[in-house]
């Protein structure tokens, strides 16, 4: 299995993370420098054919947001829309996708293989993933994994999120490549990628492998510190690893990853089966 990291070039301390995690997985592995929001020209930001001009529209925009969406999200999206050009370009069946804040489990490398041995056609597995509540997995037609692990459809994938860690197909890639410019959505919006008939199926690893790292903190701006006015008068102190202010909001992050990274599996009618596959 191939991995692809995304890396903003100016996240050393993330990249020395990642590869440190990477290290003795075994997996094949490339460094992708991710689009940096801040560098993002207005121009481009505003452009119809990058951002679709419905968004902007929304109400109540967070300071920092162009087209509706910050400015941060739009690089991150356009980063992955960057790897799967190359993973078409690079002829692969299948492929990891991580992000560089990530913590790896120890068999990584022997469980994506797996995983991708269960995809086909245009489909996404997530390893890791993000629900205000406990995200609920169906145990019927669930397959399982290596490590007591299942993959499994959730019962309702309009409230899961993360793009942190997932195995794709190149069908989707080569589908999300068509379909994803103008952007309508953040990177992780697989619900709407699924409505939008872009994807056949969203299943997901559980219990969920990968974890986000609490002491790094967000290049966008989500979870410690949000996108208003808190954000920019508290990033400068962060990104300055105050001992006690960094150990105070690592600790807050952790909470929240636990939290927002809850699942469990259960025997219930899906709220709108997430497969065109069966």
């Amino acid at each position: 299995m191939h991995a692809y990291v995304i890396n903003l070039a100016r996240s050393l301390d993330r990249r020395a993370h990642i590869t440190g995690e990477l290290k003795n997985t075994g997996l094949d592995y490339e460094i992708i420098t991710a689009v940096d929001g801040r560098e993002l020209d207005p121009s481009d930001l505003s452009n119809p054919a990058i951002v679709d001009p419905s968004l902007t529209t929304r109400i109540g925009l967070p300071a920092g947001a162009v087209g509706g969406l910050p400015a941060g999200t739009v690089g991150a999206a356009l980063s992955h829309l960057s790897v799967y050009k190359k993973i078409i370009a690079a002829g692969l069946d299948k492929a990891l996708v991580l992000e560089d804040d990530v913590i790896l489990p120890a068999d990584i490398g022997s469980l994506v293989d797996a995983v991708a041995d269960q995809l086909t056609g245009a489909e996404v597995a997530l390893l890791s993933y993000e629900s205000p509540d406990p995200c609920k997995m169906s145990i019927e037609g669930s397959t399982h994994l290596p490590s007591s692990r299942l993959l499994a459809l959730p019962i309702d994938i309009r409230w899961l999120s993360s793009a942190g860690a997932y195995v794709i197909t190149r069908e989707a890639c080569e589908r999300m490549v068509k379909s994803m410019l103008p952007l309508r959505i953040q990177a992780d919006g697989w619900w709407f990628y699924y409505k939008e008939g872009v994807l056949d199926r969203v299943r997901c690893v559980v219990p969920q492998p990968v974890h986000k790292n609490p002491k790094l903190i967000s290049t966008i701006g989500s979870y410690s510190l949000g996108n208003g006015l808190r954000a920019r008068l508290a990033g400068p102190l962060m990104r300055r690893k105050i001992p006690l202010l960094h150990q105070v909001l690592s600790y807050r992050r952790q909470r929240i990853y636990r939290q927002w990274g809850r699942s469990e599996l259960v025997e219930m009618p899906l709220a709108e089966k997430p497969s065109r596959l069966e």
